[in-house]
């Protein structure tokens, strides 16, 4: 394999990094719309695709593996390489936790109060703004950007906690309520994992451009 076409692969590999990026956040938007309109057969199909998701990793980690196999790379190339898995290992992740807010949908009992929907649906769009940065950072091989989008993290985890206290104060006064708010409350936690996720790829572009291993959050 000539110095071309291993660079040709490589961008073909990240490519397929960008296809699967936008596959995690468009089921995020669908399992947050699932959610907010209590439509649960569209909360069935957020489960149903993540199953392409699955199916992206196992193919670019495949690919990556035969080209470490072939050209046998070294330093940044290599690099390179372990971070792209490293990458779709983290968006795989994060389609689970869609598949996760999805599956909150089907144990509720009906359409939430609007206060805590609205708030879950602006964290929501918050996150899908932080994976959209975080692999833009990835392909720009950005580290100033990856930093700045690990500070942003921090918003994200304060607006869960002010979820999660409001969602505790819900079920102390509707005890009925209890396990509606308890659903919703995994979709919290979900959506501040994804957040997490972020984090970590952005965690990985340090490492690709310096070789080190940094804990930014």
């Amino acid at each position: 394999m000539t110095r071309d076409s291993f660079h040709q692969e490589l961008r073909e590999i990240e490519e397929s990094v960008i296809q699967m990026a936008t596959l995690v956040e468009g089921a995020i938007a669908r399992a947050m719309q699932a959610l907010s309109r209590y439509d649960l057969p569209q909360a069935e199909e957020v489960v149903a695709g993540d199953a392409l998701v699955n199916e992206m990793q196992r193919s670019v980690r495949s690919r990556c593996i035969s080209v470490m196999a072939r050209q046998a790379p070294v330093a940044r190339d290599l690099r390179q390489l372990v971070t792209v898995q490293l990458v779709i290992s983290e968006l795989e992740r994060m389609g689970d936790h869609a598949v996760g807010i999805a599956k909150q949908t089907s144990r509720m009992h009906g359409p939430q109060p609007l206060a805590d929907i609205a708030e879950l649906v602006e964290l929501a769009g918050i996150v899908r703004q932080q994976v959209r940065d975080g692999i833009q950072a990835f392909v720009d091989v950005n580290v100033r950007q990856a930093r700045e989008i690990c500070q942003r993290d921090d918003e994200v985890d304060h607006r869960y906690r002010q979820i999660f206290t409001g969602l505790l104060e819900r079920m102390a006064k509707d005890p009925a309520g209890v396990q509606d708010a308890t659903s919703l409350l995994f979709v919290a936690h979900d959506l501040e994992r994804i957040g997490d996720r972020v984090t970590n790829i952005c965690e990985d572009v340090i490492y690709l451009v310096t070789g080190e291993i940094e804990e930014l959050n």
